[in-house]
């Protein structure tokens, strides 16, 4: 039976990583996982999984469109060598503890992994419509507006502008043949600057349109006004379109939660003193 091998060098990755995360947290007696039996090569005392060989091996045939030689094998063996050759000595300058950098690096690796281990990869449809309908104001889009406006520039024309309106003359037509002010309004505006562009009755008003409504006279900012609502966006999203945003962040809130997991059992294990706020005493 034939075995895809990029599957099995995961698989074996992903073993061997909790592997010695278990071992190191002494959260499991499974100690033999680090036998030499698991190992691909020694430097010291430290094993080098012959997962990390795989993987090596992957990411190095990535790269070729031939078969690896014996020698692309050496070369791949070896190079894990030095890099544990050179971990080993970075540990014995004590620089994971003094480099920033080297901390910080640190740090973020030991989460990839522990988001890796222990957050929960696969999500049925049901548990993410459930997250979606629990959290739909997070997937729901800013309401927008576009709209043509008009100010009243002669109460006496009103009656010219809602004729023309009637005789199925354009909007903008018929605010010129009443004499009326342009009002410049920015395409897609959000209802907050509604009301800074034309004032709160107006922005009101506009909220309560539909696509295609026209209305006035209405008192605002300026005087009075007619609107015509062209175009409404945003809002409430169907689950169908925001899928792909509910599964990174349902998956985003696996990890954190993961990662709190994680550190309570670390806080639990050590021994942690807190000393008083100096700079809080200065004050």
């Amino acid at each position: 039976m034939s075995r895809n091998p990029a599957s099995f060098y995961t698989l074996a990755a992903v073993l061997a990583l909790a592997s010695a995360l278990l071992i190191a947290l002494d959260l499991s007696p499974l100690q033999k996982l680090a036998n030499e039996s698991y190992a691909i090569a020694r430097v010291n005392d430290t094993p080098i999984p012959i997962a990390e060989y795989f993987r090596a091996l992957d990411a190095m045939q990535a790269g070729l469109e031939r078969p690896l030689t014996e020698q692309d094998r050496s070369r791949a063996l070896t190079t894990l060598i030095n890099e544990e050759l050179i971990v080993q000595e970075a540990l014995r300058l004590n620089l994971a503890s003094d480099d920033r950098l080297i901390r910080k690096n640190l740090v973020q690796a030991l989460i990839n992994s522990v988001i890796l281990l222990e957050s929960e990869q696969d999500v049925s449809e049901q548990t993410l419509r459930a997250f979606y309908e629990k959290e739909k104001a997070l997937f729901s889009r800013p309401t927008t507006f576009t709209v043509d406006a008009f100010h009243v520039i002669n109460e006496d024309n009103v009656g010219v502008f809602t004729e023309a309106l009637s005789d199925g003359v354009a909007f903008s037509e018929a605010g010129r043949r009443a004499e009326f002010q342009a009002v410049e309004i920015p395409a897609g505006i959000p209802a907050g600057k509604l009301g800074e562009a034309l004032g709160g009755n107006a922005r009101d008003a506009i909220l309560a349109m539909t696509p295609g409504d026209i209305a006035g006279p209405i008192e605002s900012t300026g005087g009075e006004l007619f609107v015509w609502l062209l175009k409404r966006d945003g809002g409430e999203q169907a689950f169908v379109h925001v899928r792909d945003s509910v599964v990174a962040e349902w998956q985003r809130r696996q990890e954190e939660m993961a990662l709190d997991r994680y550190l309570e059992r670390l806080r639990r294990q050590a021994r942690i003193k807190r000393y008083p706020d100096v700079a809080m005493q200065d004050q």
